[in-house]
């Protein structure tokens, strides 16, 4: 097998609205962190396999790295054992924090496939929701197109278009300091269309309002647009109060936020804790120890 070097650059992601309604075909609205970022490096001259990790979240991906290059072999029917090179990991995108950690390495490393004539250039988004089954069960996607894009995106049913604003409100990103997991917060949703489909259908329904307001609100632009758009995310928020996934911490830190003066504030991610998006018309304290979103 012939190896190229090669080097690309993911992002962490952040959703605005239509999480979890995302997995049954309903849109969602998703954006890059630029802040947030993984940088893949390849260098096919190594004469063995080996990879080093560096990044305020380098360590964190080390476990990660193995598993998703050796599912991709695997999933092209070859071995780890074919393989020579060394690869760097350079990465400042939490993980476990809601902020597409997983696919922002699932994308990077598809590109590397692609770039090594293993797989096609017309499979590499495909390839890469492959690879990010391993730690969701069924990707939707949405988190593959969230962290390969420059730019927010409306998804539905794995098609991406992007979004056309008028106006850049002051989003803001901030942990609640305590992790939600993602298959647990998944779980929950299930067991509810299992007990109460009505109720869940009509969450999911109210989620669907809530992107296209959010979406006719920021591409419209307008007098009202921020309201529109306050409203829109307090409506998404109001389904994770009816999924159940607002944790105490949660609860608390959104609180915090709202006292603070902003305009709307949602879990972002699964939920069940993780990050907490705010909407501002104002510069926040700086005591929240907000990302820019």
């Amino acid at each position: 097998m012939m190896f190229y070097d090669f080097e690309t650059t993911t992002f962490g992601k952040w959703i605005l609205a239509g999480e979890h309604a995302v997995v049954r075909g309903h849109p969602a609205l998703v954006f890059p962190i630029k802040e947030k970022k993984l940088t893949l490096t390849y260098s096919a001259a190594a004469t063995s396999l080996g990879a080093d990790y560096t990044g305020s979240s380098g360590a964190d991906m080390q476990l990660l790295f193995w598993s998703v290059l050796e599912h991709g072999m695997q999933l092209l029917g070859r071995s780890l054992n074919q393989l020579v090179g060394f690869f760097h990991l350079d990465s400042t995108i939490p993980v476990g924090a809601g902020m597409g950690a997983s696919a922002a390495l699932c994308v990077a490393m598809s590109r590397w496939f692609c770039a090594q004539q293993m797989i096609e250039l017309s499979q590499c988004n495909d390839f890469a929701k492959e690879l990010e089954h391993l730690f969701h069960g069924k990707s939707s996607g949405l988190d593959v197109a969230g962290v390969a894009m420059e730019e927010g995106v409306y998804f539905k049913s794995g098609t991406i278009t992007p979004l056309q604003q008028k106006i850049r409100p002051q989003f803001f990103l901030s942990s609640c300091k305590q992790i939600g997991i993602t298959s647990h917060c998944i779980q929950q949703v299930q067991n509810l269309w299992t007990e109460r489909p009505e109720l869940a259908e009509q969450i999911d329904k109210q989620m669907v309002a809530a992107v296209e307001e959010a979406r006719t609100a920021l591409e419209l632009g307008g007098a009202d647009a921020i309201s529109s758009l306050a409203q829109a995310i307090n409506k998404a928020a109001d389904c994770f109060y009816q999924w159940n996934l607002v944790s105490e911490s949660l609860q608390q830190h959104m609180n915090r936020l709202a006292e603070e003066g902003a305009l709307a504030v949602k879990p972002t991610g699964s939920g069940g804790g993780g990050f907490v998006l705010s909407l501002w018309d104002k510069q926040p304290p700086e005591s929240l120890e907000l990302l820019i979103a």
